[in-house]
């Protein structure tokens, strides 16, 4: 019967990296409600009403969601790497492309994307002079926009080693290689919107995955069924 319980082991993961993948894009854009972003190039106003004027109590609640919302993308993204991960060279080596991308984009994302803009926050509710909270959080827009890099060789490994190993539909792969690929050349662009407009492809893509993920389960569930008169 350990065909059978490994079967229905890798359903519940399934149902889980599911779940994890729409639970982080919820996370994200819950967390933007009571936040104040400043970005790259914004005025000298709009500078001190996001770091001096705004609620240093809201912003720091909605980082906080934030922050939970990529600890969760770290533990599915690492999730799908396993269940992703075949027999051959070749599914193994990008299995480990996706849980390396997986925890550089989280480790890139809390060290400077959230560390930089709440150490802004902080000291611009603390009598920092303007251009000095405003080059810190600099720092935290940057990393944020190199951290579209990460996330575009996450999805274009998870849609190689989804064709890999066959277990996602052929949209998942394609829609994942275009996807991640273009997040990566955006980077460059991002004065532009360019990374913009691929980071929310990628939450598109991402949540899409997860209801793929989710469908999924139902193959292994019938792979279960099927194991157990071949063990009788």
């Amino acid at each position: 019967m350990s065909s059978h319980s490994e079967n229905i082991a890798r359903r519940h993961l399934w149902i889980t990296a599911g779940w994890l993948a729409i639970a982080h894009i919820v996370l994200i854009f819950a967390a933007t409600i009571p936040m104040h972003s400043l970005q790259l190039g914004d005025s000298p106003a709009t500078a001190a009403d996001a770091l001096v004027k705004s609620s240093m109590a809201s912003s720091f609640a909605g980082g906080y969601v934030s922050y939970l919302g990529f600890l969760v993308f770290l533990v599915g993204g690492l999730l799908f790497a396993q269940l992703l991960r075949g027999d051959g060279i070749v599914p193994r080596w990008l299995s480990s492309c996706i849980a390396g991308s997986v925890v550089a984009y989280v480790a890139v994302t809390i060290s400077t994307g959230f560390a930089a803009g709440a150490a802004a926050l902080y000291d611009g509710h603390h009598g920092a002079d303007l251009s000095v909270i405003t080059t810190v959080n600099d720092i935290r827009n940057l990393g944020f926009i190199l951290c579209a890099g990460l996330a575009g060789l996450f999805a274009v490994t998870v849609g190689l080693a989804a064709r890999a190993t066959g277990t996602l539909p052929r949209w998942v792969t394609v829609s994942g290689v275009v996807i991640g690929a273009f997040a990566i050349v955006s980077v460059p662009g991002a004065r532009t919107g360019a990374t913009d407009v691929s980071t929310m492809l990628f939450f598109l893509w991402f949540v899409a995955l997860g209801i793929a993920a989710l469908r999924h389960s139902h193959h292994e569930l019938d792979d279960a069924a099927d194991a157990v008169p071949a063990m009788v």
